[in-house]
């Protein structure tokens, strides 16, 4: 049994597909691949990853686990309140829109232009519902069953981080915000037990020919060998 855990997505098909490709005939019955979050904005087709990661689920007999990154918070908290503009603002979310449907792009565009400095008032809705209404159902089951966190045996998977100073505390019990967004003082100040496998930081190694490692801080006590990819 193995946990794989994929990072951040961000909207790349090609990447994903690619990374798809290889695992589907590696894992097996009793492994479990885990899906760090931020699956959507900034990348080109948000909607084809999610397509992708869907029919993945479908297709291998390992368990498959989505968490739950900040740009799907961000999102969601938008599904839930159309005065919310966090997530038009700060994470580039027309892409995502875009992908799902172009009208919808056009309008929230036009619509957020137009309103200019209203957006920061807190109660300006703008035409959310075209993107959220354009969501097939299985799409939105999907960002509504994501988790925050997910341990095995082997690791602790979170998008972001975990507590650093409730490291001897089950990951389900920590602070939303921290699996989500990050902990300060993550992952520097983390001194527990179990390995800890996440995404959201951009502070992978780089080796000498230019390709992203994993990093690794400190050596957990007692680890089982994992199999990552991130």
């Amino acid at each position: 049994m193995a946990t794989i855990a994929i990072g951040d997505i961000h909207g790349n098909l090609r990447a994903l597909s690619d990374l798809l490709d290889q695992l589907r005939p590696e894992v097996a019955g009793g492994d479990t691949v885990v899906t760090l979050g931020d699956y959507i904005d900034r990348g080109p087709d948000s909607k084809g990853c999610i397509d992708a990661l869907l029919a993945f689920a479908g297709q291998v007999p390992a368990t498959v686990v989505g968490l739950c990154g900040n740009h799907e918070d961000w999102m969601l908290q938008t599904m839930g309140d159309y005065t919310r503009h966090s997530w038009l603002l700060g994470m580039q979310p027309l892409d995502t829109i875009q992908s799902y449907s172009p009208e919808a792009a056009r309008a929230v565009r036009k619509a957020a232009r137009e309103a200019g400095l209203r957006l920061h008032t807190g109660s300006y809705q703008l035409p959310y519902h075209l993107f959220f209404e354009a969501l097939p159902p299985a799409h939105r089951a999907f960002f509504a069953g994501l988790r925050p966190c997910f341990q095995s045996e082997e690791c602790i998977c979170v998008h972001a981080g975990v507590h650093p100073g409730l490291a001897a505390t089950a990951p389900h019990e920590h602070p939303r915000n921290s699996l989500v967004w990050g902990a300060r003082d993550f992952p520097e100040a983390y001194a527990g037990a179990a390995m800890v496998v996440y995404g959201h930081h951009n502070n992978a190694d780089i080796d000498a020919n230019g390709w992203p490692h994993p990093r690794v801080f400190g050596e957990p006590s007692g680890s089982i060998p994992s199999r990552m990819v991130c």
